[in-house]
């Protein structure tokens, strides 16, 4: 049977990262509910990888210039929303992976980006 992956990206702004603001059972609640959906998609083998991320405020932005790589602190300015985690899943259908991230959506409380892997990208694909 044919697979194929897809990489679910969830978003924030700074406060998403504010634990300390949230109710500990709430707190609670999100880990054990994101944990037993891990331990779900590890079970059926549909889990490749994901983390979540550190806050905006630990990013870097770094782009070259003049062959050399200048770091700036955080994303761009103007974002609003940065990313906030990922997961990586291999699924056999588009609509299990769109369970997936409906499901994922659900237990991060924001939008979730469902992209499919482009798994031909390398150095043949030119």
């Amino acid at each position: 049977m044919i697979s194929m992956k897809y990489m679910l990206m969830t978003f924030g702004d700074e406060s998403s990262w504010d634990w300390d603001q949230w109710p500990r059972e709430r707190v609670e609640d999100h880990f054990r509910n994101m944990n037993a959906f891990l331990e779900e998609l590890q079970a059926s083998s549909e889990l490749v990888t994901g983390e979540g991320l550190t806050p905006p405020s630990h990013a870097l932005t770094v782009e070259l210039r003049d062959g050399r790589p200048v770091a700036s602190d955080g994303p761009y300015a103007e974002s609003k929303e940065v990313l906030a985690g990922f997961l990586i899943v291999e699924t056999e259908s588009h609509d299990r992976a769109l369970e997936l991230a409906g499901r994922f959506a659900g237990l991060v409380e924001s939008r979730v980006e469902l992209r499919p892997v482009d798994e031909n990208a390398g150095p043949d694909y030119i």
